[in-house]
């Protein structure tokens, strides 16, 4: 089965994007005889700019390279817009390959060109559906927001990974994502949260207060936290997700304790 893993939370600077992009490319990794789809529906379009350039998120539409837009508005087939990116590797190892269904920022029109659609809650689901038994995992990267294309990830998805950085109002945020995912959960019952992701740790005592008030109230659902490190932004900066950039950080390390504690949720 499946699993398709939607990263959300609606406060943005919390390493949302950070956390899809080297979740994908680490799975990709973990297991290259398992295929990995990344999709971007964050109209900022940034993990599609770190595998496919900045001029395809955000310059202007290049003719002949479709988005996910145009998926999710039924113009267009999934199978048709995804993009094979060949991950770097260190060594000698055999290329591994992570499929993009990409983003660029003339997505944000999508929200209200939805208002009006049948199902329209529906759409990145159907269209994610012809595809989905070719992979393993299915990672989405959501939007800083709870509107139309959040909901749509979180009825696209069976699993939803919440990332939080350190301090007060991300936690109090949490509320309403939790309600926001209840809802949900009322249509697609499949939907599970897999697990709350402390992201951005220093060593400050905020830090350390969030993660305890974190475990306090999420117990089990706690996954191993991220640290807050020069060399993960650099590597975006980069085009390349961490592992290719400095597997040997404590970055890449963290990182690969996240995944393998994922799959063996799975």
């Amino acid at each position: 089965m499946t699993r398709v893993i939607a990263i959300a939370n609606q406060k943005g600077g919390t390493g949302k994007t950070t956390t899809a992009i080297n979740l994908a490319a680490g799975l990709a990794r973990h297991d290259p005889a398992q295929r990995v789809l990344l999709v971007d529906v964050d109209p900022q379009a940034n993990t599609t700019a770190v595998f496919l350039g900045v001029p395809f998120a955000a310059g202007p539409r290049q003719p002949g390279a479709p988005t996910v837009y145009e998926v999710i508005l039924g113009e267009m087939q999934a199978a048709d817009v995804i993009h094979a990116v060949t991950l770097p590797t260190n060594g000698d190892g055999a290329p591994i390959t992570l499929d993009i269904l990409p983003s660029h920022l003339d997505l944000a029109s999508a929200e209200l060109e939805l208002v009006n659609a049948f199902e329209r809650e529906r759409q990145l689901h159907q269209a994610l559906v012809p595809v989905l038994d070719r992979y393993r995992f299915v990672v989405i990267d959501c939007p800083p927001s709870l509107g139309l294309l959040t909901v749509n990830a979180l009825m696209a998805a069976t699993e939803v990974l919440i990332p939080v950085d350190p301090g007060l109002f991300p936690i109090i945020g949490l509320n309403l994502l939790q309600r926001t995912i209840n809802m949900v959960r009322r249509a697609n019952p499949r939907l599970q949260v897999l697990g709350v992701l402390p992201t951005l740790l220093d060593r400050t005592a905020l830090a350390r207060d969030t993660q305890q008030e974190l475990a306090d109230a999420f117990g089990g659902r706690l996954l191993p936290a991220i640290p807050r490190r020069v060399a993960i932004g650099e590597a975006h900066a980069a085009g390349q997700d961490i592992f290719a950039y400095d597997a040997g950080s404590d970055g890449a390390q963290a990182y690969e304790e996240l995944i393998r504690e994922i799959v063996n949720r799975g």
